[in-house]
């Protein structure tokens, strides 16, 4: 095996799986029936190379976790052997949990834990042989805590093995999906990897909700405080600087408000619990200043389409895709954690998946590009992995996109941008300020109901980019973190903007570049 240079391991077994046909109609994206699907191929190598040793393998979404755990399960049981798979993620009980992490941690037996996140880092479980991944790594920080769970004895090597499902392409599929980008993206983060990169911290959306948790902890532990002396001890200095005396003070208010307030004021002005802080503060998960993934909940005519996450900046005419098609966005309830939808025109959707709750990185957007140009073929890539990614790099020289930044696709175009999620989720909704209906893939901006002439005729007229501020006003999902909902939305709408602030500049060199290039 290759060795990785950034770890000194060897990195192996990257497969992406036989072309046979994928129900992509199903939210978690795995069929459980055919004999031959992605996920049963997946299984069947997963189950030949991990058994007799202790492993990892991250498989996503909990719903990923269970199907494939079951699937290996029952090939053990097929075959007359002792089951050595296991799930483990957050909705487990915490006695299944720990089972799975003793076995990991006593070594007695081998095991192989398929989790979502729960066992990426913080948990005791020794070293394991080998850490697998279901999927393209989309954080590099994610990838380099998973890898580094193995190879930790000495005279050991990290062994890290990704697994790809690619769909079924049809004689009309989409021209974004012959790019074969969850292929590049892998290469992409591999690349990075050995070049030890690691993705750079930037402003914080927690800030003003672990404020609030700062406050109602400081008060349950030395009774009511002026508000002055609150502000010293936590607003002044270290991190929580950027929270000026008038953010702290339209914070304060907004907490004391409400029918059942946070905080309330004393005869002398103190700030003391109010009913909803002392209730707060008694809860047995007050201590964890987080919380777990949130979903958002679809309806469409008062009818329950499901729930799914949303990372990106969201707007009233943002399109998403669920169940198999696109809808449109037409009202957005922040506190409930619901959108309203509407079935939009444009029914089928590629079926490269761009719905997924972790963001990537500007960083590895560009690598993607790049190693659709490059003409080396990784040699840890199997023999379906390579053809696959030599065809992607087929249909980059074909479509032109060393040139162009667009793709034509029937009544739709992408626009590739080759910039991140954050980028590219700002930069749909400036999109959708001038009224095109768009929504938002890893690398680029999808203009729906748009052809590419009148796309780029659209793109090469546009003037630089709106001040933020204005941009943000257009911005409805901004309660993400545990105390947001409690926080006043002019004042996290006015955080928001100071997080995106610098990307002001970078939305106008995105504009100028798309207008060079079809100039």
């Amino acid at each position: 095996m290759p060795a990785c240079a950034a770890c000194k391991a060897p990195v192996a077994d990257w497969l992406a799986e036989t072309r046979v046909p994928i129900d992509w109609r199903v939210p978690s994206m795995l069929v459980t029936t055919p004999a031959r699907s992605a996920l049963a191929e997946i299984a069947r190598h997963a189950h030949e190379i991990l058994r007799g040793k202790n492993n990892l393998f991250f498989a996503g979404s909990r719903a990923n976790v269970e199907a494939l755990a079951d699937r290996l399960r029952t090939l053990s049981e097929d075959g007359g052997v002792p089951n050595e798979f296991f799930p483990h993620h957050g909705s487990l009980a915490k006695e299944l949990r720990e089972e799975v992490e003793a076995r990991l941690k006593e070594d007695r037996l081998p095991t192989t834990a398929v989790a979502t996140t729960t066992l990426e880092l913080g948990i005791d479980i020794g070293s394991v042989h080998s850490v697998a991944q279901l999927g393209a790594p989309r954080s590099l920080a994610s990838l380099r805590q998973r890898l580094g769970r193995s190879g930790r004895r000495e005279g050991s090597a990290a062994i890290f093995r990704g697994y790809i499902r690619e769909p079924y392409l049809a004689a009309d599929a989409d021209p974004l999906d012959r790019l074969h980008l969850p292929v590049a993206q892998s290469v992409a983060a591999l690349h990075l990897l050995a070049e030890r990169f690691v993705e750079p911290p930037s402003g914080d959306p927690a800030l003003l909700s672990v404020t609030v948790h700062q406050l109602l902890s400081r008060i349950a532990e030395r009774g009511a405080q002026r508000a002055d002396q609150l502000y010293r001890a936590i607003g002044r200095d270290g991190p929580f600087a950027a929270i000026e005396p008038g953010d702290f003070a339209d914070l304060l208010r907004g907490l004391g408000g409400g029918e059942e307030p946070m905080l309330e004021q004393a005869p002398d002005g103190s700030l003391m619990l109010g009913p909803l802080g002392e209730r707060l503060t008694a809860s047995r998960d007050f201590y964890a200043n987080f919380k777990t993934d949130e979903e958002w909940r679809l309806v469409n005519q008062g009818r329950a389409l499901g729930t799914l996450p949303i990372v990106n900046a969201l707007a009233v005419g943002s399109i998403l895709s669920f169940a198999g098609r696109r809808w449109r966005a037409v009202a957005i309830d922040d506190p409930a954690k619901v959108v309203e939808v509407v079935a939009h025109r444009a029914g089928r959707i590629p079926k490269f998946d761009r719905v997924s709750g972790e963001p990537i990185h500007d960083r590895l957007a560009g690598a993607i590009r790049d190693a659709l140009v490059a003409s080396d073929m990784p040699a840890y890539l199997d023999p379906v992995a390579a053809q696959l990614l030599a065809e992607g790099r087929d249909m980059f020289a074909a479509l032109d996109l060393a040139r162009t930044p667009l793709i034509a696709a029937g009544k739709d175009t992408h626009l590739m941008t080759w910039r991140g999620s954050v980028a590219n989720g700002l930069f749909a909704v400036l999109l959708g300020s001038v009224g095109f209906e768009c929504e938002t893939f890893d690398v680029g901006v999808t203009l729906l109901g748009t052809p590419s002439d009148e796309a780029a005729h659209v793109l090469g007229a546009l003037d630089g980019c709106p001040p933020i501020e204005t941009l943000g006003r257009f911005v409805s999902n901004l309660a993400h973190e545990k105390y947001d909902d409690y926080i006043p939305e002019d004042l996290l709408r006015r955080f928001w903007v100071k997080r995106h602030a610098h990307l002001e500049t970078d939305v106008a060199d995105m504009i100028r570049r798309i207008a060079l290039a079809l100039s």
